[in-house]
Order: C-alpha cells, then sequence, then structure tokens
C-alpha cells in the first residue's frame, strides 16, 4: 500500500523509483498492485512519453499525481446560519477559508446573535477572548487569524472593543483606613478591570465587601517567603492599632489553590483568606459551560477540601469534579462587566 499523505506531499510528478521508495514495498508484484490501484482510484495518471520500465509486468517510469478535489459542501449550510453582520456570501464562494477560520468565525457568529450587547461596552483584551471563545489567550495565541477573520468580514480591528492592559504598578491604594482590606488578584487583566472600575466610580465595595487596596500578584512573587509580610510593614501607611487582612482571588484551578496555600505559607504572620464571593461568582458562572481544559497535568492538590471549606458551602465535589476532568475556571470569567454589576 502507498501511502497517499507522503503521495500527495511529494508534488505535482513522481517517478517509479520514488515510489517505490515511498511504499517500502520491495515486492515488485504487490508494489505493482498497489501503483494499479491508485491509477484506478484516480490518483495516478501515467505519464507515457516516459517509457515503461522494462519490468513484468511493466510500470511506467514517470507519474502525474492528482490530488482529489475537496468537498466543502458539509459546510455551506454551517456558513449560511452565520450571522448576517458576517460575510456569508463571501464564505460561500470560498469555503476553504470558511474551513481555515472556523472556529474564529463561528465564535465570532454566536457572541453576535446572542450576546452583540456585549461589544458596546469595552473588555480587556483577555476578557473579551474568553466571553466570545472560552479560552482567554486565543487573541494572544492567533492574534493575526483574529485580524484576518475580521478584515474578511469588513469588520475594523477595534470592533471587539477591548483594552490592552500595560505592565501594570504593583498596587493600587483606594484608600488609607484604620482596619485595611488588601485584594490580591492573581492575573493582570482582573487586577487592571478592578482598578479601572474603582478610579473610574469612585467605588470600592466588591460583592459586599470594602476593599482598600488592590495588589498584582505577578505570579509567584507574590508566594515568596515573607514577601507579604515585608509589604505590609514596610510599604503599607500604617496607623496605631491597624489591622490589615489580606484577601486572595485568582484562577479555579491546580495551580491558583496551591499559589493561595503557597502565599499563606511564606507569610505564616499575616491573615490571607481567599475572596469566598468572588469564588462561588465563577462556579455560578460557569455552571452550564464548557470549561477550557487545563494544561497543567499534575495531581489533584491535596488542600481542596481545605480550600472549598474556606469558601463557605459545599464546594468541595464541585471543584474536585472540574479539577478532576482536566478544566479550570479562569479569573477572566468575571470580566468588567459582570464587575460591574457586582460593585
Amino acid at each position: 500500500m502507498i501511502p497517499t499523505d507522503k503521495l500527495f506531499a511529494h508534488g505535482k510528478f513522481i517517478t517509479e523509483t520514488e515510489l517505490q521508495k515511498i511504499s517500502k514495498e520491495w515486492n515488485y508484484l504487490l508494489f505493482h498492485s498497489g501503483v494499479e490501484e491508485l491509477m484506478e482510484n484516480g490518483l495516478l495518471s501515467p505519464v507515457k512519453a516516459s517509457g515503461k520500465n522494462g519490468r513484468i509486468p511493466p510500470l511506467y517510469n514517470k507519474y502525474r499525481i492528482i490530488k482529489p478535489r475537496e468537498d466543502y459542501s458539509e459546510y455551506m449550510e454551517s456558513i449560511r446560519r452565520l450571522n448576517p453582520r458576517l460575510n456569508i456570501s463571501a464564505y460561500l464562494k470560498r469555503p476553504e477559508l470558511y474551513r481555515k477560520h472556523l472556529d474564529i468565525v463561528e465564535g465570532l457568529s454566536r457572541y453576535l446573535w446572542f450576546e452583540a450587547e456585549l461589544l458596546e461596552e469595552p473588555m480587556s483584551r483577555k476578557e473579551r477572548s474568553f466571553s466570545i471563545w472560552g479560552r482567554e489567550k486565543l487573541l494572544d495565541e492567533h492574534f493575526s487569524l483574529v485580524r484576518e477573520v475580521l478584515r474578511f468580514n469588513s469588520l475594523e480591528e477595534n470592533f471587539l472593543n477591548y483594552y490592552d492592559t500595560p505592565e501594570p504598578f504593583f498596587e493600587y491604594v483606594h484608600s488609607y483606613s484604620r482596619d485595611m482590606t488588601v485584594l490580591i488578584l492573581e492575573n493582570k487583566d482582573t487586577w487592571f478591570s478592578f482598578r479601572k472600575f474603582m478610579q473610574t466610580t469612585g467605588k470600592n465595595l466588591i460583592a459586599g465587601t470594602a476593599v482598600d487596596l488592590l495588589l498584582y500578584g505577578e505570579g509567584n512573587k507574590i508566594s515568596k517567603k515573607g514577601a507579604l509580610e515585608d509589604y505590609a510593614s514596610g510599604m503599607l501607611r500604617s496607623q496605631e492599632g491597624q489591622t490589615i487582612r489580606f484577601l486572595y482571588f485568582g484562577d479555579l484551578d491546580k495551580e491558583g489553590i496551591r499559589l493561595f496555600f503557597r502565599t499563606r505559607e511564606a507569610n505564616p504572620s499575616l491573615t490571607i483568606l481567599p475572596f469566598a464571593p468572588m469564588y462561588q461568582l465563577m462556579l455560578e458562572l460557569a455552571r452550564g459551560r464548557e470549561m477550557p481544559e487545563s494544561p497543567d497535568k499534575r495531581e489533584l492538590p491535596a488542600a481542596i477540601e481545605d480550600f472549598a471549606e474556606l469558601l463557605g458551602g459545599d464546594q468541595t465535589g464541585v471543584i474536585n469534579d472540574l479539577l478532576a476532568k482536566g478544566r479550570y475556571i479562569p479569573q477572566e470569567i468575571i470580566n468588567y462587566q459582570v464587575l460591574k454589576q457586582i460593585m
């Protein structure tokens, strides 16, 4: 049997010797049978001017490779169901391009059918990416393809109405008080969105909790030994009898849970708790939606039950089931517009 993938990768013509090399069949009669089968299936056509190889039974010295025309009929109905703001007629003429754009354009079409009003107000890049495609990093990883889809559909690049988040300052202080609440945010986009809203509106009540200061965790930086203790004693404006409590909010995934406990263990003198209402809201928003697959293939954290107990309610089974299935909930599920509703 001659593998067609190697045959089609060869080019427009192939010699009898090259055919035998890719077939790896050194029994000439079996090889001859394989060539005849390809000819019967219309995948090879002899170049008669090349002459025959002089063997019995004979083969021609050279063949033209005939790639089968691709059948795009299965895509036509899907194209017709696209949102009319997209270039349906152009995709019907070029279904091969629809196949290339499939994941991007289908996600965009669903968004336009059911959540187009969300485009009227901005989100951060990762928030918009998750809101449309269920993958917070899609815009980063496939930006050139997304831009190609927008251009093909005569949509401006600002159509998605997202803002980029520059490298943030480590902290945003909303107010100093005798009893301060510091909210640690694992991801930059979420930190920026919380900060943007608090600066714009002057409000700092998040899910019933007054937050005085936002900290961007910067990955593992927040879990370095004594990092938060040094920050609390050396960088926060202190008052006599002042109390400071830290709330932690990050991705609901294996690493996020581990990162929370590493941060607590690294700063034993501080009160650090998960921001339970935010995690509960993440679980509510994720209900009935397929969450992205986690790249983290490590074992489940041993502290899932402890983490769920800190959240309150019986969340252990839900969280354990989510992580056991290899899924996770990114922090970006709580986007700027969700934030406006809870603050």
